[in-house]
């Protein structure tokens, strides 16, 4: 079965198209992390690690293969069941994955830019922070997408409770997490990364931690920028058919 978390200001909707894709024969669970949904506040973790905690839970009745896909925010929590509980699972396909910091400094500047984001959404408001969220170069390749597409994906993201989301920031944010690359490296799950090919410094990132280990490898999708799940959904369907695929044999 397939575990699928979505990204930063997402939600289980975020992929739909990718389930309309992969067909009925895929079992999936699609949880909300921390600080995401209108009940986020009975489900919030306290650090990265005890949102780890918490999915490894809700995981440990589910029978194999055990699959984990991961967008972004996702990713990074991904990653970090990966890196502690390999053994639980048979193959996973990571989204435009940062797997962690590497220095007091970096983190420092990205806990300041996280504060700052979150104190936008406390005193202006959601909708404020959403047009700045979607003004990011990150997405900048998003503009030429079909005008609908944009709207459900905002409509999604204004749905969410501004405290939720400042949490999350705190809690699960790059800075909150651990420096995963040395156990990215070790890792002995088949992983596949997935980035566009738009979405230079991710897809740098994807061929450097593929380069480190032979059981993880890259994917690029030409065309596309960091949120593939939005921009060719058929693409990763398509990645986590043919994972789900190898972890069968």
């Amino acid at each position: 079965m397939w575990t699928l978390l979505h990204g930063f200001t997402g939600s289980p909707e975020s992929y739909r198209r990718v389930v309309r894709h992969l067909g009925v024969d895929q079992q999936r669970f699609i949880p909300e992390l921390s600080g995401h949904g209108g009940d986020w506040r009975g489900r919030a973790a306290n650090s990265f690690e005890g949102e780890v905690s918490r999915l490894l839970a809700l995981l440990a009745d589910v029978e194999r293969p055990r699959l984990l896909c991961g967008y972004s925010l996702g990713a990074r929590v991904a990653l970090g069941m990966l890196s502690r509980a390999p053994s639980m699972f048979d193959g996973a396909v990571l989204v435009g994955l940062h797997p962690g910091l590497d220095g007091a400094s970096d983190r420092y500047e990205r806990r300041a830019l996280d504060a700052g984001r979150a104190r936008l959404l406390r005193e202006e408001g959601l909708a404020a922070f959403i047009e700045t969220w979607e003004a990011l170069p990150l997405f900048a390749s998003q503009r030429s997408l079909p005008p609908n597409l944009l709207a459900e994906q905002r409509e999604c993201r204004l749905a969410h409770d501004p405290e939720g989301l400042a949490r999350s920031l705190e809690v699960l944010g790059l800075a909150e997490m651990p420096n995963f690359r040395a156990a990215m490296a070790s890792l002995e799950v088949p992983v596949t990364l997935i980035t566009g090919s738009l979405d230079i410094k991710f897809s740098k990132i994807a061929k450097e931690l593929a380069d480190q280990n032979v059981r993880v490898q890259s994917e690029l999708v030409d065309g596309v920028g960091h949120n593939v799940l939005l921009e060719a959904p058929s693409v990763v369907a398509t990645v986590l058919t043919r994972a789900a695929e190898l972890a069968q044999r």
